[in-house]
Formats: C-alpha cells, sequence, structure tokens
C-alpha cells in the first residue's frame, strides 16, 4: 500500500545518491567494479531531473541496459515508500524477475491472467493478509487484460465485478442487489477475493473507487454474471470488470512499460491494461522503455507520448516541432550539398525539435559505448557493424529451371494484372523467401479448377490472349517446383546454409532470424542432415540415435528427405542405408562416457547445490527417490537420472573428461531455472501447470520432451508453437560457446525483442528481411548488448595487438535475392532505416553519400553536429 508520505523529491535524491556511490566505487576499484557505467549513471541523474514533473521515455539503444536504469528507480520508489507496477511482453518474466533480484527488488513472479490473480486469495501464492495490493512491485504481462469472455467460458471470470458491487452494497447499509441470491453459489475464492477488495477500499474512502462503485451502483443495473454475452470485449460490464480487477491491483506511484512500442492501439491489450485496469496515484508517473519509439512514420511520436501519459495539450505543442523537422530532414536530402538555406533550416528544426523534446527523452546510443568507441577510433569511423555483406543470390548463378522461374515470375509483372491474378500476385511475392510455393503448385498445375486462372468468355478477345500469356508464365515458372524437396533445393535457403556453415568454420554460432515456418524448418533439417553426414563421416560423435521415419514417405521435407538431399548435395561418401546404423553405433559407443559421469552425479550434487536455494535440493531428493525406486524394467534412457545426465552433457557440450562438480551443479540449478518456467494464459489448466512447474513430474516431462530431441540439435527452431520452457533451454544452451544449439533460427515475433542471445554469438542473418527498420534494430539487438562475445572478441584483438582491419564485428547478412521482389524489399528496408537514423541517432544523411569528397564530408561533419541529441552524457561521449 502506497505510504501517505511518498513524494518524487525523495526518489530523486536516492537516485543522485546511488549515481554517486557508483561513481565512487568506479574511481576507487575501476569501471568493472561498479554496477552501473557511466551512461547508466547520467542517466540516473537525468532522470532525478525530470520524474518529478512528468514521465520520461527511455529510449537507449537495443542492449545499451535499460532494465538496469529502469532497477534503480524501481527500488528508489520503493524504498520512498510507493508501489511500481512493470509491464513487460509475457516472454519476458524470468529475465524481469532477475534483473529486479539482482538490484534488491523483491516482486511476485509476472502476473499472467484472472486465474492466477484470483488466486492470490486461496492462499497458494500471496497470503490472504497480503494480497497484490499490499505488494510494492508487480509484474504484469502485457497481455493480462486479454481475457477470455465467451459465451462458454467459466463464470468465475466474471464473478469478480458483481460480488464486490454486491458486497460494497451491503456494507455500506443497503440490501444486497435484486437477483443476487439467485444467482449464488459463487466460487469461494472469487468471494474471498470480492471481501478483500471492499475491505481495502472502505479503509480509505476518500479514494476514487469509492466514487466510482457509487455512481455504479446508482445510474446502472447490477451486473448478473449469468448473463454471459454482457462481459465481452467492448462492453461496458468488460471494462466495468477491468476497473475492478484493477482495484485488487491497487494504486501506482509508478508504472514501467517495458517494450512501450508495442501494441499502439487504442484497443489493443496493452492500452487497456495501461488505460482501465491499473490505477494511477494522482502523482504518478511513466516510464516508457523503448529502444524504437518512432519506427515507420513522424506520427508515432504522438503514439508514444501518449502512451507515457502526457495530456494531450502537450501533445499537440510537441507535435508541429516533430513534423517541421521531419519536413526539414526530406528536403534537406534533397538538397544538402547545394543549398545553405536547406542546411540552415535543418539546424534550426534540429535545436527547436531537440528542446522540445529533451524534457520527456533519454537516449544514449551505441557511439557512448565504451568497446564501440574504441573500435571507432582505432579503425578511424569503421562501423563496428558489418551490414555490407549481404548473402546474395544472384540469378545469373542459378540452374536453368530457376533461372527461367525468376524469369517468368518478373514476366509476370508485366503480363499480369496482379491485383486481379491473385496466383500471379503470391508467387511475385514469395518466390524469394519460398513461402507458400507448394499450395501455389496445384493452383498453377490445376487451372481448370482455378477460378482466378479461368477465361471468362464473356471478356475480349485481348483479355482472353493475356490470360493464356499468364498461364504460360505460370506454367513455366512452375517447372522449377517439379522436384520433390523444391525448399531444400530453394537457392535462398542453400544460399543461407553456404553463410552459415562459413561462419560454423571460424567457430561463430549464428542466429538467423525468418519469418515464414516452412522455409525456417526446411533450412533447420538441411543443417542439421549436412553436419550429420560430416560428423559420422569424421567419427565425430553425433548425439542423435535414429532418424524419425514418420510420414517418412508422404512428407517431402521430413528429416529422412532432409538427409537424401544433402548426402546429395555434398556427394558424401557414406552409404545412405547404412546410416541409421551408424548413428545407432555411434550412439551406443559413448553409452560408457555417459555412464562415467552418471555414477558421480547424484554425489557431486549433494555436495555443491546451494543450501540457500530449496528447489535445487528439492529436486536432488526427487532424483534419489527415483534412483532407489524406479523399476529396473524401465528403459534406461527415461530414467530420470539419464534424463538429466543427457541434459547437463547437452548444456556443458558433453565434455565428460574436463566436467567438475561446480560446472555440474551450475548446470543442474540452470536446466531447474529454465525449465520450470512456462508462458500461461489465464486459463485453469495452464494456470494450474505453471503453479505446480516446479514439482518434480512436469519437470521429467519436459526434459523428456527436450532430450527427446530427434535432430542432433546443430540448428533448432524457435518459432510461435515452442514452448516456453523450450525456449528458454534453447537461450541458455545458444548463450554457451561450447554446446549444441549452434545455429539457432528464430521467427521474427518470437525472437527479437528482450531475449538476450549474445554471450556466444556475433552473427545474425536476415532470411526473411522485415519491411520495418525498427524490428530489424530489435533484432541485431539480441547479439550486439552490453557484455557480448563481439566485446570480449575485441578485447581479445587488443591484448593481441592486431591491426585495425582484423578487429572483430558484428557480422549482419540479409538474404537478397537479386532480381525479384525480396531486391524492391530491402531497398525500401534501407531508405527507412535511415528515416530512423535521422529522427533517432542524429544521422539525417548517410556517411556513404559524401562519396569519399572531403567538401562534402565536412558539411556532414557539420549536420552531424547540429543533431538532435537526447544523451544524458551530451555530444561529448
Amino acid at each position: 500500500m502506497t505510504s501517505g508520505t511518498f513524494n518524487w523529491a525523495t526518489v530523486a535524491v536516492a537516485l543522485r545518491e546511488r549515481a554517486s556511490q557508483q561513481q565512487q566505487l568506479a574511481c576507487a576499484e575501476g569501471e568493472a567494479a561498479a554496477h552501473l557505467n557511466p551512461g547508466q549513471r547520467a542517466s540516473l541523474h537525468a532522470l532525478a531531473e525530470r520524474i518529478g514533473d512528468h514521465g520520461v521515455v527511455l529510449a537507449d539503444e537495443v542492449g545499451m541496459g535499460k532494465t538496469r536504469i529502469a532497477v534503480e528507480l524501481i527500488r528508489a520508489v520503493n524504498h520512498a515508500g510507493g508501489r511500481v507496477a512493470v509491464v513487460a511482453p509475457p516472454g519476458l518474466g524470468y529475465q524481469w524477475h532477475d534483473e529486479l533480484k539482482r538490484g534488491g527488488v523483491d516482486a511476485p513472479a509476472m502476473l499472467r491472467g484472472l486465474y492466477r490473480y484470483l488466486e492470490a486469495w486461496s492462499g497458494e501464492e500471496i497470503t490472504p493478509d497480503k494480497p497484490w495490493f499490499e505488494a510494492p512491485t508487480l509484474v504484469l504481462s502485457q497481455a493480462f487484460a486479454n481475457w477470455r469472455m465467451g459465451e462458454h467460458t467459466s463464470r468465475w471470470r466474471r464473478e469478480l465485478l458483481p460480488l464486490v458491487l454486491a458486497r460494497w452494497r451491503k456494507d455500506a447499509g443497503f440490501k444486497y442487489p435484486n437477483g443476487f441470491h439467485a444467482s449464488c453459489p459463487y466460487d469461494s475464492w472469487v468471494e474471498q477475493a470480492a471481501a478483500s477488495i471492499v475491505k481495502h477500499i472502505n479503509q480509505d474512502p476518500r479514494q476514487p473507487a469509492c466514487t466510482w462503485l457509487a455512481n455504479l451502483n446508482n445510474q446502472n443495473a447490477w451486473p448478473d454474471p449469468r448473463n454471459q454475452t454482457d462481459y465481452s470485449s467492448g462492453t461496458p460490464h468488460r471494462d466495468w470488470l477491468e476497473q475492478v480487477v484493477g482495484f485488487g491491483l491497487g494504486t501506482f506511484d509508478l508504472v514501467v512499460i517495458d517494450e512501450a512500442h508495442k501494441s499502439r492501439g487504442s484497443d489493443s491489450g496493452l492500452s487497456r491494461l495501461l488505460g482501465n485496469v491499473l490505477q494511477s496515484t494522482l502523482q504518478s508517473r511513466r516510464l516508457c522503455m523503448t529502444a524504437t519509439p518512432v519506427e515507420l512514420d513522424v506520427e508515432q511520436w504522438r503514439q508514444t507520448f501518449e502512451r507515457l501519459g502526457l495530456d494531450e495539450p502537450v501533445r499537440d505543442r510537441l507535435q508541429p516541432v516533430i513534423n517541421d523537422f521531419a519536413q526539414a530532414i526530406r528536403h534537406l536530402r534533397a538538397h544538402w550539398r547545394s543549398s545553405d538555406t536547406a542546411r540552415q533550416h535543418y539546424q534550426v528544426t534540429a535545436s527547436a525539435f531537440q528542446s522540445a523534446l529533451s524534457p520527456y527523452l533519454l537516449r544514449r546510443d551505441k557511439r557512448e559505448d565504451v568497446d564501440v568507441a574504441r573500435f571507432t577510433e582505432l579503425t578511424q569511423g569503421k562501423n563496428y557493424r558489418n551490414t555490407d555483406s549481404a548473402v546474395s543470390v544472384d540469378v545469373g548463378t542459378l540452374s536453368l529451371p530457376w533461372r527461367q522461374a525468376v524469369c517468368a515470375t518478373e514476366a509476370l509483372s508485366v503480363t499480369a494484372r496482379l491485383d486481379e491474378n491473385v496466383t500471379a500476385k503470391r508467387l511475385r511475392l514469395t518466390l524469394a523467401n519460398g513461402h507458400g510455393i507448394a499450395d501455389l503448385l496445384a493452383q498453377i498445375n490445376e487451372p481448370e479448377d482455378s477460378s482466378v486462372l479461368a477465361v471468362d468468355e464473356q471478356t475480349s478477345t485481348v483479355d482472353n490472349k493475356r490470360q493464356q500469356r499468364v498461364q504460360w508464365w505460370l506454367q513455366t515458372a512452375a517447372h522449377a517446383f517439379q522436384t520433390p524437396h523444391h525448399l531444400f533445393e530453394h537457392p535462398a535457403i542453400l544460399a543461407t546454409i553456404a553463410a552459415i556453415e562459413a561462419a560454423h568454420g571460424q567457430d561463430e554460432k549464428v542466429l538467423v532470424f525468418g519469418r515464414f515456418t516452412a522455409p525456417m524448418r526446411a533450412l533447420v533439417r538441411l543443417l542439421n542432415a549436412r553436419e550429420m553426414l560430416r560428423s559420422l563421416q569424421a567419427g565425430r560423435y553425433w548425439p542423435q540415435s535414429v532418424i524419425q521415419t514418420r510420414d517418412e514417405d508422404s512428407d517431402e521435407h521430413s528429416q529422412w528427405a532432409a538427409v537424401r538431399v544433402a548426402h546429395r548435395q555434398l556427394q558424401s561418401p557414406l552409404a545412405l542405408s547404412r546410416i541409421p546404423e551408424l548413428l545407432a553405433t555411434q550412439y551406443n559407443s559413448h553409452s560408457a562416457r555417459r555412464e562415467q559421469f552418471r555414477r558421480h552425479l547424484l554425489d557431486w550434487l549433494q555436495t555443491g547445490l546451494p543450501h540457500d536455494d530449496p528447489l535445487p535440493r528439492a529436486m536432488l531428493k526427487h532424483l534419489e527417490a527415483a534412483q532407489r525406486t524406479r523399476e529396473v524394467a524401465e528403459a534406461v534412457e527415461k530414467h530420470p537420472v539419464a534424463l538429466f545426465v543427457r541434459a547437463i552433457l547437452d548444456l556443458t557440450g558433453e565434455d565428460v573428461e574436463h566436467l567438475t562438480a561446480e560446472h555440474t551443479c551450475t548446470a543442474f540449478c540452470q536446466l531447474l531455472s529454465a525449465a520450470s518456467d512456462q508462458r500461461t494464459d489465464d486459463d485453469p489448466e495452464a494456470a494450474d501447470n505453471q503453479e505446480t512447474a516446479l514439482q518434480w513430474e512436469l519437470l521429467l516431462a519436459r526434459l523428456q520432451a527436450e532430450s527427446g530431441h530427434q535432430e542432433g540439435g546443430f540448428a533448432r527452431l524457435m518459432y510461435g508453437g515452442t514452448e516456453q520452457s523450450t525456449r528458454r533451454l534453447l537461450q541458455l544452451a545458444f548463450n554457451r560457446s561450447k554446446s549444441f544449439p549452434r545455429v539457432l533460427v528464430a521467427q521474427s515475433t518470437v525472437g527479437r525483442e528482450g531475449l538476450n542471445l549474445h554471450l556466444a554469438c556475433k552473427t545474425v542473418i536476415l532470411m526473411h528481411p522485415e519491411w520495418n527498420p525498427g524490428v530489424v534494430e530489435q533484432q541485431i539487438g539480441r547479439v550486439d548488448r552490453v557484455g557480448s562475445q563481439w566485446s570480449r572478441q575485441l578485447d581479445d584483438a587488443l591484448k593481441q595487438n592486431r591491426p585495425p582491419a582484423q578487429l572483430p564485428q558484428i557480422d549482419v547478412h540479409p538474404v537478397i535475392f537479386r532480381g525479384t521482389y525480396d531486391e524492391y524489399n530491402w531497398q525500401v528496408l534501407l531508405e527507412r532505416w535511415d528515416d530512423l537514423r535521422a529522427q533517432l541517432h542524429g544521422e539525417v544523411i548517410p556517411a556513404r553519400e559524401a562519396d569519399g569528397d572531403v567538401a562534402y564530408e565536412q558539411l556532414l561533419a557539420e549536420l552531424k553536429a547540429g543533431a538532435p541529441c537526447f544523451s544524458p552524457l551530451g555530444r561529448s561521449a
């Protein structure tokens, strides 16, 4: 509950003191000893100056440590007696919990839905005498308010509103509402929640909840929970329920919104959570965290400041300044070489833009990073990101059928009216990425069944001939896809594999981003098949015993199909028919290594596990009991001890000879943490799973599912259907330099925000480049973070006195299919990327525009010096 003495002046003092303490520590023991770097310390001072007056957008570039700054602010608010709500994407709950714990802030696990919200009053999460409104800090999923209230959903979901209103009426001296007794019985836990919330409201009758309930009671009929359709999205009852749920959360002095650029629409779940569910005090502030407050359009500044909670008159005052700056940028790009007027006007509008937005916006970029600054100085301005090495697919190098397909597809853009012919349009848009080709084949090869290709007898002769030409070009394009494994032969996938295997040859892990699941899955299977064949030929251990034979004959992109294609591509000397035997033999030959580790496992865990964390010790007891009681006849590979042996060996890179008790205990604890986390919604069954996630059988089930992976694991796919616990395990393993996967293929919507994948990887391949440069920045930011693999390699290179030309870079490789729509997509992305850098990085004209001319370079330097700067360190950084 918020203390009556809370004020922002106390928070400001605490922030400045914390920054000063960190500064003293850095001076006394070096920057490495400080928890906060110079930019983060400067940000605390800047927050102290601003947060008492209004909210702040913390827009530091991806990977600069925004969360650590936010945690310091949260701790200061808690110490001053205030309450904080952190609103974050559903998949980042565990990372926020870790950061809060590291910063000395206690908070319950992420609240994701109504089920767990109500369970707080059942005594299982927060005790009844300390419900949600008493917790100083809460972490909520951005999807918390996405409740299912359909016709067939359980009644308990809508019982809280009528119960709170009925009990409030009764406590106020009125009778129960008409129909209340007829609507009984209610779920006991909902009744307990309602009683607790009403008691909390009545303790302070001056708070807005009392007035709101009184108005609702006087002006509306009692909301009967038996009327199911009254609670659907967009109805008054749904809005009222959201408000009442918010009363149970309590009021907040600070709301921290992570990835605040997401779900900008006013009717989105995040917007409803912020606007209707979360209750704010009169002096409440918001901290919006986003590396991309504007992505595609300057109008998004208005949306960002609206999410920040700025009043409409303030937004109206800012918008003309933003528009003038954007217009000045467009004019400058056309005339920067020749027009003094354009350059001067830009300088004036840039200054006004900085003055207007500075009170509300803080942004540090990578130029302030110590490693980036060192790299830039030593290489005389070279970019530490290598974005010039595209994975290029050139039509002239393709086989004849594929060249014909590209030419035919381009001919369709001339011959066909693409807005009329859906098949031709889809083919042109998807040729480069392989998405949907299989579906299109049926339409192309069976035109008589396709209305989009049928020739209308009523059309003119000219139109009939045009349709016939369209059909001929479609048939020509289809010839390239007649192989049974067309995705395994797709030029873009093969070019991506070549780039990945080249990086692997340099002992580099690779992060691949894509949008379309079928090509991504084909990429993963073909990578694994090729690496498996190489391992078998070289006599290296490959962690796979069988090849899946399910649907072998019908699935053209099955594991066996991938093995057959890889065998042909590599011209492998191994007999294809002997591969299953070779796999089983080599897997069994390593059983002695696993058995050696298995004999030590329990003793090492008993000796080395921490005593201050009850979970590992509890799981060890289950493991010991399983060792004693499991039936001898049960398959050894399914034994719990065997599961943990395989999981730990996979995580540590199978290095049994050098594995120590300390390493084993660390890996065991990491596995428990990763496998115990699971995303849930407000479904009672899913919520039950979360509450029992630490229980033994569920833990075994997750490890069994993961260790039962049948494709070796050199490359792994992480997409929308990947369980949250599996994502955690993949993230954990990918961040270890010696373990599989060596390649992580991530769907853009799943892996682009929040995930830390930087500890063992500095190579990113954009298999399906996006249209939105903000998304691409987020993707690259997965490996471009504080403490990254690249920064460690840079340290090593400098210690070895390597010349500037040999210093490592973060490698970003877009896959571009030249001569297709894919190339146009990339050009549009580059233009939008320039716009983004102009808005957020002060790079209004790309350096490449100077083209080596000294005079033009001087002009660009002057323009850059006058660009807006929102860094708390100032332009000197």
